[in-house]
């Protein structure tokens, strides 16, 4: 008797381009940090942008602070990691709709952004989701 293996080729294209939201489980931490971004108020960070449309366009301000939240919620520190994990890691890839931030410009958001990271409301978050084991986020 032949033997039965579902097929697996990686060069396979996609018809359709996948939908983030099929990704990662509805109960995901991801999900949770992205609906706690939506709510906290980010004027803080968008101020420092220049409103006219000039320069370089940067990364949005909600992704980068979502994405900060939960690499800080998972463990992972530094710039280096967090775009490496940006790269590998599909909850990283959720988090930033595919976009790959470079270690250098997460460094620069986080240093230019000190304060206003500091002043989120995430530890409240971060306390509701730690009854859920979402997260080592050290006090």
């Amino acid at each position: 008797m032949a033997q039965n293996f579902l097929p697996c080729d990686r060069e396979q294209e996609l018809l359709l381009p996948p939908s983030l939201r099929e990704w990662l489980p509805e109960d995901h931490l991801a999900w949770f940090v992205l609906d706690a971004v939506e709510e906290i108020d980010l004027s803080a960070f968008y101020g420092v942008y220049r409103k006219d449309g000039w320069g370089r366009a940067a990364f949005e301000p909600r992704m980068m602070v979502a994405l900060l939240l939960y690499a800080y919620a998972v463990g992972e520190r530094s710039s280096r990691g967090i775009e490496r994990r940006c790269r590998e890691d599909v909850a990283f890839r959720v988090l930033t709709a595919n976009q790959i931030p470079d270690h250098a410009t997460i460094a620069r958001f986080r240093a230019r952004h000190e304060q206003p990271l500091a002043d989120t409301p995430s530890r409240r978050c971060w306390r509701s989701a730690r009854g859920r084991d979402w997260c080592r986020w050290e006090w």
